[in-house]
């Protein structure tokens, strides 16, 4: 057990870090809080609800929440736990691997002080449930446990289907060592286990579920530049990207990691929709190949074994610092008592707004959503699922707390109340007034959120 103390004093680092700064946040957290709830209260995934995952992570969601016992703020703790996890996994199956303590342990501080890990920690959005599942089937996998291994993988896609990049490494290398023996162990767990998660849903909805996934995510148009989530991974996360390349580059060493790296290059170039918390799917893996890369350089070009696990301090140490001094608080919400209070004291009947808040605020406050919307994503709107002027005109008509973003910025004389596609603003400005408005420290120009009273 001595050998875990390191790894552990630096676990009580993370973990402090995330306990002490709890808060409900902008965040999709919130529609698979809303969704949770609907479960456990007897709804149906894409029968009664739209969901454009596959179903696991709604199954788990509704876990999560019965365990919180409807406590939001520790439904928002369940991914530091899962990180925490996920570290100590990479721990053992490094150490696995090499019997080394020393590298298992810095492999786990890469994952756990990476900025993605930083970053995106804060939010429960299924990414470290899935990395969880993916590297407990990479254990037992080099434990030589196929069947439950492919079983495990397939949790992980099941759980974030962004994850495909993992099983094709699965089946790529089995298939290239044509032991097919292990091939159809791993197999036969894998497919075995995505029946029974999706018959369920193919039985009972399977127009709704080929529609809410493959209809939604897979045409859904870019949010954001693929270079500038690219760029931010490699100013963020260097020592990843050159894991990255190391690993192809050492294709003939260790196959896995390098069928890891050329899949997650091929998902990020053909996948349309990219965003960075996506690319956690790569990132336990990159961990795992740290060991492979020390080798290289102690072995290859004769560096002292000291200097790499210097400059991986040096980065993860400033990864900290910039985690704690600038993003900490990113899309953080410290007024939620308050804003619940105004609701419950204004006794809509209805609650319609954008959808990185208002699905928890209609659980927080008890408040149905009006014409039963609990996800307003803007693209509903810009495919014609949706109609902002029948959705305004109901809200205005009646009796309809209305949440927006909003900018406030008084230094440079702006002043935006409403930012969101799913409005008609000039309605709203006409018939309803602002009851609140809450300081966020939102991505993009949104400062706000703002709450109109439209009765």
């Amino acid at each position: 057990m001595i050998r875990f103390i390191p790894l552990l004093s630096f676990i009580l680092i993370f973990f402090a870090a995330k306990v002490t700064n709890l808060g409900i946040r902008l965040s999709d957290t919130n529609i698979y809080y809303n969704i949770a709830y609907q479960i456990i209260h007897g709804k149906i995934l894409y029968k009664d609800l739209f969901f454009s995952n596959f179903p696991l992570f709604g199954y788990i969601s509704s876990f999560y929440y019965f365990i919180t016992g409807d406590n939001i703020n520790l439904f928002y703790l369940t991914p530091t736990i899962e990180v925490i996890a996920v570290a100590f996994l990479i721990y053992l199956t490094a150490y696995h691997s090499t019997k080394n303590n020393f590298i298992s342990t810095i492999s786990s501080l890469l994952y756990l002080f990476s900025f993605m890990v930083l970053s995106t920690s804060d939010h429960q959005t299924g990414v470290f449930t899935a990395s969880l599942f993916a590297v407990l089937g990479f254990f037992l996998f080099k434990k030589n446990k196929f069947l439950i291994s492919g079983a495990l993988i397939a949790l992980s896609l099941l759980t974030k289907a962004y994850f495909i990049p993992i099983p094709l490494s699965f089946f790529t290398i089995l298939l290239i060592d044509r032991n097919w023996k292990k091939l159809l162990q791993f197999s036969i767990g894998f497919v075995v286990t995505l029946i029974i998660v999706l018959l369920p849903s193919l039985i009972i909805a399977p127009k709704q579920f080929l529609n809410d996934i493959f209809g939604f995510s897979l045409m859904r148009p870019a949010g954001i530049s693929k270079t500038e989530v690219g760029w931010f991974f490699i100013t963020k996360d260097f020592v990843f990207f050159v894991l990255l390349i190391f690993n192809l580059l050492n294709f003939k060493k260790n196959k896995f990691f390098a069928a890891v790296s050329l899949w997650g290059i091929a998902f990020f170039l053909y996948y349309q929709d990219v965003y960075y918390l996506y690319l956690n799917f790569i990132i336990p893996f990159l961990c795992l190949s740290l060991y492979e890369f020390f080798e290289f350089s102690k072995n290859k070009l004769r560096i002292q074994k000291l200097v790499i696990p210097t400059i991986i301090f040096t980065f993860l140490t400033l990864n900290l610092y910039t985690y704690i001094s600038s993003y900490r608080n990113l899309q953080k919400i410290n007024d939620i008592n308050k804003i619940i209070a105004v609701i419950k004291k204004e006794k809509p009947k209805f609650l319609y707004g954008v959808n990185d808040i208002t699905p928890a605020l209609l659980i927080l406050t008890r408040t149905p959503p009006l014409d039963n919307i609990r996800d307003a994503h803007e693209y509903f709107f810009t495919k014609g699922l949706y109609d902002k002027e029948v959705l305004t005109n109901d809200a205005i008509s009646s009796k309809t707390i209305i949440i927006a973003h909003g900018a406030n910025y008084p230094e440079a004389n702006v002043k935006q109340d409403i930012l969101d596609g799913i409005f008609n603003k000039e309605k709203i400005y006409k018939a309803c007034k602002v009851i609140l408005s809450v300081p966020v420290q939102a991505e993009g120009v949104a400062n706000r959120i703002n709450f109109f009273k439209c009765y």
